[in-house]
This record gives C-alpha cells, sequence and structure tokens, in this order.
C-alpha cells in the first residue's frame, strides 16, 4: 500500500482528506468479497455508507492515479506499448445511456447494447497488460461524431505519454501517423 500512499502524494489535485479516503476505499477493494455496495464496504470500515455515497460523487482522476502507479511499479528500464480496444456489452431495454447498435465480435454482427473503449498499457518485459482508462462509446446517430471519431477523442483525452510505441488494430491503421507525434 505504500506505492498507493506514494502515488497519491504526488497528485496536486487530491486534498488530504480525499488521499485517506481512497487509501481506504482501494485497501476495501481489493480485500473485499461480494458485492461492493455502499452498505457493505461500511460493513468492513469506519466509514458510513453516507460517507461512501458523498466520496463518490466527488471527482477523482483514475488516469492520472494509474499512470503515476505504472511509472513507480514499470520503471525506466521496462518496455512499455499503449494497445486499445473496444468490447461490446449486450443491454436489452430502450432506457439506457449510451444504447445503440454496435459490433460484437462474438456473434459477428452489430446488435442492440453498450460498448466501451478501451487503453491500456503492456509491460513487454514482463507480459502484463495495466488498464489506463475506460469510455463508453456513444451511441453512433447520424449527426453526431462516428464511433471511430469517439475512439480517436478517447486517445486524445486519455494522454499515454508513458510509452513511446502505440499498437493499433488494424482497423486504426488507417489513421495518420501524425496523430500519435
Amino acid at each position: 500500500m505504500e506505492t498507493v500512499e506514494t502515488v497519491l502524494q504526488q497528485m496536486s489535485t487530491v486534498s488530504k482528506p480525499q488521499k485517506k479516503f481512497m487509501q481506504v476505499l482501494l485497501i476495501l477493494l481489493m480485500s473485499f468479497r461480494g458485492r461492493a455496495s455502499f452498505r457493505n464496504l461500511s460493513r468492513y470500515s469506519d466509514y458510513h455508507e453516507k460517507t461512501f455515497s458523498r466520496w463518490y460523487r466527488r471527482e477523482f482522476n483514475f488516469v492520472e492515479f494509474n499512470q503515476l502507479s505504472l511509472q513507480a511499479i514499470c520503471g525506466t528500464e521496462t518496455t512499455l506499448i499503449a494497445v486499445t480496444d473496444c468490447s461490446f456489452i449486450p443491454k436489452s431495454g430502450k432506457y439506457t445511456e449510451g444504447l445503440g447498435k454496435f459490433y460484437n465480435g462474438v456473434s459477428g454482427k452489430a446488435e442492440k447494447g453498450l460498448e466501451i473503449s478501451t487503453l491500456a498499457v503492456v509491460n513487454v518485459t514482463e507480459n502484463t497488460a495495466y488498464t489506463l482508462s475506460t469510455r463508453q462509446t456513444p451511441s453512433p446517430s447520424k449527426d453526431d461524431e462516428s464511433c471511430v471519431d469517439s475512439y480517436l477523442k478517447h486517445l486524445q483525452q486519455d494522454p499515454y505519454f508513458i510509452t513511446r510505441h502505440v499498437f493499433r488494430l488494424s482497423f486504426y491503421s488507417v489513421m495518420p501517423n501524425s496523430f500519435f507525434d
């Protein structure tokens, strides 16, 4: 847990009470079995379930936290590459935010559901992957941006300066190399 403390100390946007809460929360989530509801989390900590609710409403930069953690864990001598991929989540109903038709690789066709885009870093030396960020792909519509535009936006919003190499699936290979410079 000293890595978590070190990383939280490096994050200037995190207040002291939030650092304390995040340390407790991360320890709980790593050692917790079962459903991680506010009530269950409060059973195994000194915090009340309303405290969890209040802290969950506040912003926390998990992308920065993940990047600083990777820098602390991997060091400078390891070979890292950034990778990106999308995953389909089947979903029924009418009122789910972002519900649309997305490609499902399992069935080989577009289906109704949700899609997430994940940006990760692979440590080639140790054959290990670490997720930096995951974003929900907005539902494609005629007026808005396409799914490819949202994937590119995800790459631009979450900097991957931690690596010099970016692995792109063939779908992304149509992008100009200047985009990654």
